[in-house]
């Protein structure tokens, strides 16, 4: 068994759009890792699967395709994806964690004088039936989200048999046959996903943007750690003359008077959904004027599973084995999606 941590993303578009509408022209999710996995398999090296340029000066390293497996009844799918990480030469620094802030020496990890692209895999499984797809991270490996947008745009951009390409190789347009046609210059190439349930909720809070008076987050705080040690301290203050010493978490609400502009109500539900289990954040959310609180709790479908596969060290594990484990555990791990997007916390106006 491996514990892989799940997020779900809805898919909003994935395929070739005619420019100021929302419906696909053609193609779509299966069609485009299908013709991602045929360009990718054709004979080429490792090395040429990358889809879009590299940027290191701003930290936008590569990323290259490993693997693609469909199940052909549900038509589920996992695509495995490699993460370049930055490395000097093939070697790969770390630090002791018992040293002194202040130390000079690096610990270091090579590979010889083998040519290597150092990195870590992501994996992904797709599921057209409900137009989603979900992040599976071990402890082998990244979630790698933006690495996969990056991936996929670059692959229908600039590598998809439904471009339409001039004299000189330079990408114009795009087709169903590749061809030129009287809306080919008008059609783009488009995959975009949001965090489960998130237009949802933006949806609801939005149209409420001018009922907002407050905001609520709910945290954790270990008295252990010095700035959670000093917001306890500053909760006591005045009440009593020693702050307690606490062995355990606690959990401690905020409520502040609070009207969001629309970019700031937008960047909170965003930088929530992003949220991971390390987070001290529990919960956040808004309060309007009559009382009624929406609480953001739900908007990212993550959690924890155990997946009944099994790995060797040192190596990927394939789409096929990963994917015939998954749909197994296929109605327990879908589950989750059927959670609302937001709680709503009915309480009496003040």
């Amino acid at each position: 068994m491996l514990e892989a941590k799940v997020k779900f993303f809805d898919i909003k578009k994935c395929g070739f759009y005619l420019r100021g509408s929302d419906q696909t022209e053609f193609s779509g999710l299966h069609d485009t890792l299908q013709q991602l996995s045929l360009w990718a398999v054709d004979g080429r090296e490792f090395i040429n699967t990358t889809t879009y340029e590299a940027d290191p000066d701003n930290d936008l390293r590569n990323t290259y395709f490993c693997n693609w497996h469909t199940n052909k009844v549900t038509k589920d799918s996992i695509l495995i994806l490699w993460n370049e990480v930055p490395n000097d030469n093939g070697v790969i620094y770390g630090m002791s964690p018992m040293e002194r802030p202040g130390s000079t020496s690096m610990l270091t990890t090579g590979f010889g004088n083998r040519p290597v692209i150092p990195g870590f895999p992501s994996y992904f499984w797709f599921v057209p039936e409900k137009n989603v797809f979900a992040t599976l991270k071990f402890n082998h490996s990244i979630q790698g989200k933006s690495n996969l947008d990056r991936f996929l745009n670059g692959f229908l951009a600039n590598k998809s048999p439904y471009r339409v390409i001039d004299e000189e190789g330079t990408v114009i347009g795009y087709s169903k046959n590749g061809q030129p046609s009287d809306h080919s210059a008008r059609i783009h190439a488009k995959f975009y996903a949001l965090g489960r349930k998130q237009e949802e909720l933006e949806a609801e809070l939005l149209t409420n943007l001018h009922r907002i008076r407050r905001i609520v987050k709910r945290e954790t705080l270990q008295y252990t750690v010095k700035d959670d040690r000093l917001a306890l301290e500053r909760f006591f203050s005045g009440l009593l003359s020693n702050t307690p010493t606490f062995t355990q978490v606690r959990a401690i609400t905020h409520e502040l008077q609070f009207e969001p502009t629309e970019q700031q109500l937008r960047q909170i539900i965003s930088n929530y959904a992003e949220l991971n289990t390390a987070s001290s954040i529990r919960n956040a959310g808004f309060v309007y004027n009559n009382g009624k609180r929406v609480m953001l709790n739900g908007t990212s479908v993550a959690f924890t599973a155990e997946i009944n596969a099994q790995r060797k060290d040192n190596q990927i594990m394939t789409p096929q084995s990963l994917l015939a484990t998954i749909t197994s555990q296929r109605q327990d791990l879908l589950r989750p999606l059927e959670q609302p997007a937001f709680e709503i916390e009915e309480v009496a106006a003040q």
